[in-house]
């Protein structure tokens, strides 16, 4: 390739700069929009599943309240505590797993307030039961699907989440308490 040096005389300079530079700035906006376009399929495939039209609701909803009877009275039976349970939110998911939040007040060895739980064949599952990544990734899939809610309250766990906490704790926005 012939380059005019300012009009005075002409050099030889080589194609094979301008070639890597080319492939280099395609292979930068190739590798940009897969990036783009692979992350728009994982945002996709991991939000919030749609929720229920009013007659699945209707189908699924005795269904999911005779499971969740089978559920708590199971939850009852392992935290074996002298009070009442005092439940955060609890609802069903599409695959049937029952998932929510309890407080466990001392079941755990300590006063663990709200502890996160989904269910495996009616069974509570807990954070110390199994390992870390198993348990976020279970219930990853529980907080993606509230199909059929069961039980209103807070999806908040820990200490805060608890009836004594909501009496005890405050909203900070920005390092202010808000009322």
């Amino acid at each position: 390739m012939a380059v005019k040096d300012y009009g005075t005389r002409s050099v030889r300079r080589s194609w094979t700069p301008l070639i890597i530079t080319g492939s280099s700035v395609v292979g930068i906006l190739g590798a940009l929009m897969f990036t783009v376009f692979d992350l728009a399929r994982f945002e996709h495939d991991n939000a919030f599943k749609p929720s229920p039209t009013p007659i699945q609701r209707a189908r699924y909803a005795p269904v999911a309240k005779a499971e969740w009877r089978q559920v708590r009275a199971n939850l009852e039976a392992r935290l074996d505590q002298r009070e009442p349970l005092e439940l955060g939110a609890v609802w069903a998911t599409r695959a049937g797993q029952i998932c929510g939040l309890v407080n466990g007040r001392g079941s755990f060895g300590g006063l663990t307030a709200m502890t996160r739980f989904y269910t495996v064949d009616q069974q509570p599952v807990f954070h110390q039961d199994i390992e870390h990544i198993a348990f976020q990734k279970a219930w990853f899939e529980c907080r993606r699907d509230p199909y059929v809610m069961l039980h209103e309250g807070t999806t908040e766990p820990g200490f805060c989440g608890t009836e004594l906490g909501k009496r005890r704790c405050y909203a900070v926005k920005n390092g202010v308490r808000v009322e």
